[in-house]
Parts: structure tokens; sequence; C-alpha cells
């Protein structure tokens, strides 16, 4: 458990660090930086945490289309797995909202 909250801390580090980063690079607004990039974020991180929904299931059609096989659909049931980088996205949106009440 604590090297799954470690994994989580770098994530959001690394994400933060990012954040800053473009923010004064291209000398922009850094809570409308963070806010965009938190979302965009944690969007990624949960397309890659999730299964069994409509992107998933898309994406598995066409490579039977591109091969030329018949698709036969599975019924399986959505899961989104909680794993440090959808975490570590999280507390990155939760650090924005911390810094915009604040400010």
């Amino acid at each position: 458990m604590l090297r799954f909250f470690g994994f989580s801390l770098l994530v959001l580090l690394i994400e933060l660090g990012i954040l800053f980063g473009v923010a004064f690079y291209f000398d922009y607004h850094l809570l409308s930086t963070m806010f965009f990039g938190s979302v965009i974020f944690t969007f990624i991180a949960y397309l890659l945490g999730s299964s069994g929904d409509a992107l998933s299931k898309n994406s598995e059609v066409a490579v039977f289309h591109a091969l030329a096989g018949r698709h036969q659909p599975k019924h399986e049931k959505a899961v989104v797995r909680l794993g440090p980088f959808l975490v570590g996205s999280i507390f990155c949106f939760i650090v924005y909202l911390g810094m915009q009440f604040l400010m």
C-alpha cells in the first residue's frame, strides 16, 4: 500500500512539474494550465485504466475488421482499475482546486 502511494506521489510530482514547466515556458496563467492539464491527464489515465467500455470495444471491432474476421461480441462489465497514474492525476486536480480556492 505504501508503494502504491509512493508511485502516486511520484506521478503527481511529475505531472505538476510538467504543468509548471508548460505554464512558465509559454508564459501562461498557471491555474488555467493546471486545470486543463490535470483534466487531460485524468482523462488519459481513465482511458488507459478502463476496459469493457465503448472505446475498447470499438478498437476490438476495428482489429477484427482489419483482419477480415468475424467479430463475436463479448458481454463484459466495464471495469476501471485504480492505478497510480489515475490516482496521481486525480491528486493533481485536487491540488489545482486547492490552489484555486487559496488564491
